[in-house]
């Protein structure tokens, strides 16, 4: 029927820069090379071929996190899903997305924490499958509880 090859690198570090404010940072990148015979304008979809996240959190005072962060993705396959069954198989780049993110949380207690953060927040429309647009800019709070 076919072939195929997958391979790829996937990094991550993260450290103290001074007291009171770490970072991280993670990469992926998967390369796919596929030979399918059967369909020759198949295409691998749902993985991006380079993928990362990145965050700070700052600690200005005892209890208190201030967490940015930002997640992105290069284009990804994916498959037009309203083609008539009759009709050969459409696909199509979703495009890339770059997301931004903010935490605040604060402890109660050594048990308790409370936060308010939101995710998206320029409100960017993208999508990572056919038909299905990703949330726009979504806020929330929590209550974490530590036992």
């Amino acid at each position: 029927m076919g072939s195929g090859h997958y391979y790829g690198v996937e990094l991550s570090v993260s450290a103290t820069l001074l007291p009171g404010l770490d970072a991280g940072f993670n990469y992926t990148a998967t390369k796919r090379d596929l030979d399918y015979a059967a369909n020759p304008a198949f295409r691998p979809v749902g993985v991006p071929t380079h993928k990362g996240f990145a965050y700070l959190d700052w600690a200005p005072v005892d209890g208190l996190h201030v967490i940015p962060s930002i997640d992105l993705a290069s284009d990804r396959w994916t498959l037009f899903t309203a083609t008539p069954a009759t009709a050969s198989q459409v696909y199509y780049r979703t495009g890339a997305y770059v997301n931004a993110g903010l935490r605040v949380d604060y402890a109660l207690t050594p048990q308790v924490d409370i936060g308010v953060g939101g995710r998206n927040l320029f409100d960017d429309y993208y999508t990572l499958t056919d038909g299905f647009p990703e949330p726009g800019r979504t806020l929330f709070a929590s209550l974490r509880v530590h036992y």
